[in-house]
């Protein structure tokens, strides 16, 4: 009987263990900067006048994407500015912006491999937007 509850006990404490380590890593919105690794996608959506079907005479539009190696969870820092911003958890997928013609250069070279990004994270807010993350990138290697 004793043995069967130290048995017991001993299972609980190393299932409480193994759920604290599973935890995705936690990420915070702008003004954070982080650095992520994972595998450069793009994929096409409808855009005007629409957003609902290219055959139908809605804009193409080619959105960058970045698909990371492990989830994480997105969290609102306090010094946020950013009144969109919400708690977003198991992010797989983030979508990328940059206002660098070479930061872009660099993306469509790199469809489909591993890169490291650096930047900072911003929550979805228009129908341009495809993931619930966004990241607005400062540097690619």
């Amino acid at each position: 009987m004793i043995l069967r509850s130290f048995i017991l006990l001993l299972l609980l404490l190393i299932f409480s263990i193994v759920q604290v380590w599973a935890k995705n890593p936690i990420s915070h919105y702008e003004p954070t900067v982080v650095e992520l690794l994972g595998i450069i996608e793009q994929q096409t959506f409808a855009g005007r006048p629409g957003y609902e079907s290219i055959k139908n005479g809605d804009e193409i539009e080619h959105s960058w994407f970045l698909r990371l190696d492990k989830p994480i969870d997105v969290e609102v820092s306090k010094n946020n500015r950013d009144g969109n911003a919400e708690v977003e958890r198991n992010v797989k997928v983030i979508q990328l912006a940059s206002y660098s013609k070479k930061i872009k250069s660099s993306l469509s070279k790199s469809v489909f491999k591993k890169v490291v990004l650096k930047g900072h994270f911003f929550h979805a807010f228009s129908a341009h937007h495809h993931a619930r993350v966004l990241m607005l990138i400062e540097s690619i290697r």
